[in-house]
């Protein structure tokens, strides 16, 4: 039996020892049914309890036990509200009405229920494990882990890939910031994520908890891994050819020998815009250009401006990145390029700067951060 079906097997103040109430029905009617409560007659339950907004709230609490154990759900809904009514601040009351709407699939509603039960007591433990479990049936993984986090849930039995990858396992070991035998933390989820974006050969992927007997959990890591040229010849024709209508074509290696590491390029041979760029993995690049430009259109001041304009540059960079946490990560890098202009023709005092041959050392430094993440929102904000 689950959690979610253990909602209506007992009254909720065992969970928290919420005291009894005495009103004008009398202590006896209460006792009575506590009786038939624990004798599971829930009928007699439900007819001996008075409907009424002068009764006691605990009335109002046994009655609607009995009437969600016969599943009478809109009856079980309005005895809990008629309860909560009376008392605002008995937690027990929003969560038996989260019990109710969780068995109607009614999951906003319950949502709604169960923070209003946190409210009123932020350390229910029973509360928080029903608000994640809610969050991970919809679904949002993150959300669930940011609730389930605050009572040390969800332990991690075995992390395991679908399918088997080519990937030296190493490195994907490196990649994962939580292990088997821990905590599945939601700071490692988001810091793992961009480590399997950076080595760049699973397009697609997502983490997945498969629930277990014992109350663990395994991680499921489903992805689309690249390897070679494709996954199949069609499909590196289609990826190396994608761009011969402009007389390109996009040579791509992935996963060299197992080891994450990435070569891509293009050759471009239209005679205006001729172009050679090869790049792999940790940010090794070279580019070179032998174009046309023409420039009639987009330069003005006195004079003719240049139609035929060639350039040539040539330009290489290396750079680095790194992953500090699910929150930060920076990069920085270097590249040094040379370039010739040919056929200027005559040019002004203005445009002659720009057309000015030799070499450029570029240095450039970026920092990514997520500044606002509000996973029940599915909202993020980032810099960088």
């Amino acid at each position: 039996m689950t959690r979610r079906e253990q909602v209506f097997q007992q009254p909720a103040k065992t969970r928290d020892g919420a005291r009894d109430q005495q009103g004008p029905a009398g202590p006896d009617l209460t006792s009575t049914l506590k009786r038939l409560y624990a004798e599971k007659r829930w009928d007699q339950i439900a007819q001996l309890a008075p409907v009424s907004p002068t009764s006691p709230a605990e009335l109002d609490y046994y009655r609607g036990m009995a009437l969600a154990r016969l599943e009478r759900w809109q009856e079980a809904k309005e005895a809990f509200e008629s309860g909560r009514r009376k008392e605002p601040s008995d937690k027990r009351f929003p969560l038996e009405l989260a019990g109710v709407a969780f068995k109607q699939k009614h999951y906003s509603e319950a949502k709604t229920d169960l923070e209003r039960a946190l409210h009123l007591d932020p350390r229910d433990r029973y509360a928080v494990d029903f608000l994640a479990t809610i969050y991970f049936l919809e679904g949002n993984l993150e959300a669930a882990l940011a609730y389930w986090n605050r009572i040390d849930k969800p332990a991690i039995d075995e992390v395991k890939t679908d399918p088997q990858l080519r990937v030296d396992p190493v490195l994907l070991d490196r990649a994962f910031a939580f292990s088997p035998a821990s905590v599945l933390r939601l700071d490692d989820l988001r810091t793992t994520q961009p480590r399997i974006e950076r080595l760049g050969i699973f397009p697609r992927y997502r983490f997945e908890l498969s629930a277990k007997e014992d109350e663990k959990f395994d991680v499921r890591f489903r992805s689309k891994e690249r390897n070679g040229w494709g996954s199949s010849k069609a499909q590196a024709l289609l990826s190396l050819l994608r761009g011969v209508p402009y007389q390109t074509i996009y040579p791509e290696w992935y996963n060299l020998r197992h080891s994450a590491t990435n070569f891509l390029s293009l050759a471009r041979w239209d005679a205006e815009k001729r172009r050679a760029f090869a790049e792999r993995r940790y940010r090794f690049s070279a580019d070179a250009r032998d174009e046309n430009w023409d420039l009639s259109t987009t330069l003005y001041g006195s004079g003719s401006p240049p139609s035929g304009l060639k350039v040539r540059k040539v330009e290489a960079g290396a750079g680095i990145e790194s992953v500090e946490s699910g929150r930060w990560s920076w990069r920085t890098g270097l590249d040094l390029s040379d370039r010739e202009f040919g056929n200027l023709g005559p040019t002004t005092s203005q445009s002659r700067p720009f057309f000015t041959d030799g070499f450029a050392l570029k240095y450039g430094a970026g920092l990514d951060a997520h500044v606002l993440r509000i996973p029940t929102k599915r909202l993020t904000l980032d810099s960088g």
